[in-house]
């Protein structure tokens, strides 16, 4: 919606008189006369917000957190290398050696006095089709005797090893399902989460507004209201009006004079806190340039819906929330009843007296499987109802995720009816601006000539000023109103496209 040519002259006028009594008072009260200065529109502010705010510089981080712990997640199907080792160990003990003597056991006594040194180099490798894992390992160990004056080399140049739990619960087919969900949620949240910032720069950039209105209307009230009073004085002393009509305009000056305190007050303290959210740390002077249009856009609430339900952070967090608790369900299901793990490892070894020996060609064979099996006997139904629990859990969760999509549908739908008629409201309160600053001025050209009494002009005065806040308070709501739709659709509506940032930019690499 575009104001007629009229109103624009009109709100322009009442603009830039605000803009100059606000940048002369705020050289004089909140800052030296060499700090530097800024003239910011709307999107100005909303821009250096998303830039240099504390509350945008900790989406970032936030962000690049979540995207550390998704290569962390992608790393782990990727090889893995290893290498171990222990460069000295020294045994000064007595161990227990047992013996076969004449068909039975013999125990022995021995003195250990040995240095040993040790290295291992592994690889290994997730399985996600399966959930185990394989490795290769090669490793090496020399023992010294002390006692002997003997060396013992051991070598496993090759050999491979293969786990498998046998329990149905497989770890990384569940990591494949989430955490792309989750790095998901993160990037959609980051967007989101500009939008907020977007949102509470915008409210405190419409409270400076506020206040800067308030300091011009102040000032020119106070001055106003000090020509009536020595109108007032003049007629008093000539016996055109009554005492109780001079005491009248008498209090209103000394408001106006208490006002314009006031006034100056609030608009130190609405520069403050906008200066501080934007992140600047220098004692700058903000002025603000007020645009009075509003973009003739009605946002369509079914395509608000869509492009919510597909883009927000909150329902991929829905959905996230319910695999999560599946994997606990899952996870609690497998440690239930009997528990089996494979393992098998097949390699070559050998130990001798010489290093050159030991990695000589010929190795012997060394392999092995085992099989693990776990059997709860006794555990007082610990493992029953701890799956239980996961699976009150998960059925929970998923009534509270269902009824969540629900509220949030609806806040969507709110959302946007709210916008869509706050133009309407917009226009309806820059016509009773126009309408009330027309008619305290002809309340005041009739008091000058005696139409009409001091009550009915502060009441044409009340109007005004009411009507300026009023219309600034809802100028200010439009603009909330449209980042919260923004916020909740990750849409721009206005260019009629998504919105996107550079995530490379922000991860830096």
């Amino acid at each position: 919606m575009m104001f007629s040519p009229i109103n624009r002259i009109f709100f322009s006028v009442i603009l830039c008189s605000s803009l100059f009594v606000t940048a002369a008072n705020a050289q004089n009260q909140d800052a030296p006369a060499s700090a530097p200065k800024y003239v910011f529109t709307l999107e100005d502010v909303v821009q250096l917000a998303k830039e240099q705010s504390n509350a945008a510089i900790a989406a970032r981080h936030q962000f690049r957190s979540s995207y550390y712990r998704y290569r962390a997640y992608k790393a782990s199907y990727l090889p893995q290398v290893m290498l171990t080792t222990s460069p000295t160990t020294y045994d000064h003990s007595i161990y227990t050696v047992n013996s076969s003597v004449n068909g039975g056991f013999q125990s022995q006594e021995v003195k250990r006095n040995t240095f040993t040194s040790s290295a291992g180099l592994n690889i290994s490798q997730e399985v996600a089709l399966t959930g185990g894992s394989v490795s290769l390992e090669s490793d090496f160990r020399r023992v010294q005797n002390l006692t002997s004056k003997s060396t013992d080399y051991t070598t496993s140049p090759l050999r491979f090893l293969f786990s498998q739990p046998l329990n149905g619960y497989n770890l990384l087919k569940w990591e494949k399902k989430i955490e792309p969900l989750r790095y998901e949620e993160a990037k959609q949240a980051y967007i989101a989460q500009l939008e907020f910032v977007s949102f509470t720069a915008t409210m405190r950039f419409f409270n400076l507004a506020t206040a800067q209105i308030a300091l011009t209307m102040a000032e020119v009230n106070l001055k106003n209201n000090k020509e009536l009073y020595d109108i007032s004085k003049g007629r008093y002393m000539i016996g055109t009006i009554a005492e109780d009509a001079l005491l009248q305009m008498e209090l209103r000056y000394m408001q106006a004079e208490s006002a314009l305190s006031t006034a100056q007050i609030e608009i130190d303290l609405a520069r403050m806190s906008l200066r501080s959210y934007l992140g600047f740390r220098d004692n700058v002077v903000i002025e603000l340039n007020i645009n009075p249009d509003v973009p003739a856009l009605k946002i369509p609430s079914d395509k608000a819906l869509e492009y919510a339900l597909s883009n927000s952070p909150d329902v991929i967090s829905y959905n996230r929330q319910i695999l999560d608790a599946e994997q606990a369900a899952a996870r609690a299901k497998s440690q239930k009843g009997v528990t089996m793990n494979l393992s098998a490892s097949y390699g070559l070894n050998k130990t001798a007296t010489e290093f050159n020996q030991a990695y000589s060609p010929r190795f012997d064979d060394a392999q092995g499987v085992a099989l693990s099996i776990a059997i709860p006997i006794l555990d007082w139904n610990q493992s029953r109802n701890r799956y239980r629990q996961a699976k009150s859990q998960q059925e929970m969760i998923q009534t509270q995720m269902e009824q969540s999509t629900t509220d949030f549908q609806q806040q969507v739908f709110l959302q946007v009816m709210q916008f869509n008629m706050q133009e309407k409201q917009v226009y309806i309160n820059a016509k009773a601006d126009t309408v009330a600053q027309k008619g305290y001025e002809v309340a005041r050209q009739r008091y000058f000539t005696g139409k009409v009494n001091v009550t009915d002009l502060n009441i044409a005065d009340d109007a005004k000023n009411a009507a300026k806040q009023k219309y600034i308070l809802e100028l200010g709501t439009y603009w909330q109103y449209y980042y919260r739709v923004r916020q909740y659709t990750l849409f721009d509506f206005l260019n009629n496209k998504p919105l996107d940032v550079s995530f490379d930019d922000i991860i830096g690499e």
